[in-house]
């Protein structure tokens, strides 16, 4: 009895313990994993062309930081920018938010099977850094990972490569 009770705790446990081991983010139109579930920071800001509001999930793991963000954009915006011109701008300003980070690459890429553009940059601190970017009909998503060892970029990329998109 001990036995069945013991193997079946193990069993549950197990099963838990690999179910939290992928957090998938499926928000229409956008589906991701994340390693374990991220927090989600909400906000919303004026802009001449209307109000952008934006989903922030981040996750920070030990030697990894991982972020998606979504952003939905006023119609008005589309129409004086194209998608490069707004990948470029959300490129620089991502660069911003990391403290000295410099580009080390930008370029058009596949998201998640959709054409958008991708950045690499080594932030301030020395970590290494990959964005991607991709317009959804109004919406900009950016999907962050920042890494400190061969090990967590393996982490960063399964993140990057998971980044899919429902039509």
């Amino acid at each position: 009895m001990r036995v069945k009770l013991v193997s079946t705790m193990f069993l549950g446990w197990m099963l838990s313990h690999f179910a939290a081991a992928q957090h998938d983010f499926n928000v229409a139109p956008v589906r991701v994993s994340f390693p374990e579930k991220p927090t989600l920071k909400t906000c919303s800001e004026s802009t001449a062309v209307g109000s952008v509001t934006s989903e922030n999930y981040t996750l920070k793991g030990k030697d990894y930081n991982l972020c998606l963000s979504t952003s939905q954009l006023p119609a008005m915006a589309l129409t004086f920018r194209s998608p490069d011109a707004l990948y470029k701008e959300a490129s620089e300003a991502l660069l911003k938010e990391h403290k000295g980070a410099k580009q080390l690459s930008y370029q058009e890429a596949k998201v998640g099977g959709k054409a958008g553009a991708e950045m690499s940059f080594k932030g301030g601190n020395g970590d290494l850094g990959k964005a991607r970017f991709v317009l959804i009909g109004e919406k900009l998503v950016v999907a962050e990972a920042l890494w400190k060892t061969p090990a967590s970029q393996a982490e960063a990329d399964r993140f990057l490569d998971s980044l899919a998109f429902s039509d």
